[in-house]
């Protein structure tokens, strides 16, 4: 089989969980964008460098008997075996997903917020992901707002690179942003619980910004350690914007 062009259409999961086809560098498509959102890239649908060394060390960590020139290549056993391996963490994040803000999350920091999930499980408690990933322009977006909602311009958060996400607690099947007279203090329990729990795995709590804190923030990575003003907007910029590079040097620091 020849390699294809780097704009050659991805054929389907369902020729490659059959064996008809593979996906491999240089497709592009929904199909590439599914296999990059389980091997924990960033999901754009073309089949790069990124992806075909992240699928090459799934192999090796995942011991998937393929030949030397299959390295790389999603066939129908590393097809399977990724689907597997992600099955419990989605199956924790539909819990706390409900809206789909899962979409280009990295993909440890979408197996905390899936553990998340399953902490608040435990404590009878129940939050959704309100906001997720944002793009450079939806951030300047928020940064016009009058009066202000953010001082972070796009490019500034931790939103813009998969590595944050907004959670709010639900009550009777609802969620609130801002309690109500009559779930004032099971808002502040969950929304505690959130803080306690993002915090008992290693996360970072917003509520450590400024004087006032972002209560319902939680991101992956503390200020100190990956600013993403500082840090993560001059790594996007020195590697062509890619998302990519910026994930790879936050996981240097987990």
């Amino acid at each position: 089989m020849s390699t294809p062009s780097p704009s050659s259409p991805a054929p389907s999961l369902e020729s490659v969980r059959d064996g008809s086809a593979q996906l491999q560098f240089g497709h592009r498509g929904d199909a590439v964008a599914q296999i990059q959102f389980l091997v924990g890239v960033f999901d754009d649908g073309g089949f790069g460098k990124f992806t075909q060394g992240a699928i090459t060390a799934f192999q090796e960590a995942q011991k998937i008997a393929v030949s030397e020139a299959d390295k790389g290549k999603v066939g129908a056993a590393t097809l399977a075996a990724l689907e597997a391996a992600n099955k419990p963490t989605l199956d924790s994040l539909a819990k706390i997903d409900k809206r789909n803000k899962k979409v280009h999350l990295m993909l440890e920091f979408r197996k905390k917020v899936a553990e998340l999930a399953e902490r608040l499980t435990a404590r009878g408690m129940e939050a959704l992901i309100t906001d997720g990933f944002r793009s450079f322009q939806e951030q300047d977006a928020l940064f016009a707002k009058v009066p202000k909602v953010t001082n972070a311009r796009g490019g500034e958060s931790n939103h813009n690179y998969g590595m944050a996400v907004d959670l709010y607690p639900v009550i009777g099947g609802n969620v609130f942003t801002n309690p109500t007279a009559g779930n004032k203090q099971r808002f502040e329990e969950i929304q505690q619980a959130i803080i306690d729990e993002a915090e008992g795995i290693g996360l970072f709590s917003g509520v450590h910004f400024g004087s006032l804190g972002d209560k319902p923030h939680v991101q992956l990575l503390g200020e100190d350690v990956f600013n993403a003003k500082h840090k993560a907007l001059p790594i996007y910029n020195a590697n062509g914007h890619s998302f990519d590079a910026v994930w790879t040097e936050a996981r240097k620091l987990l």
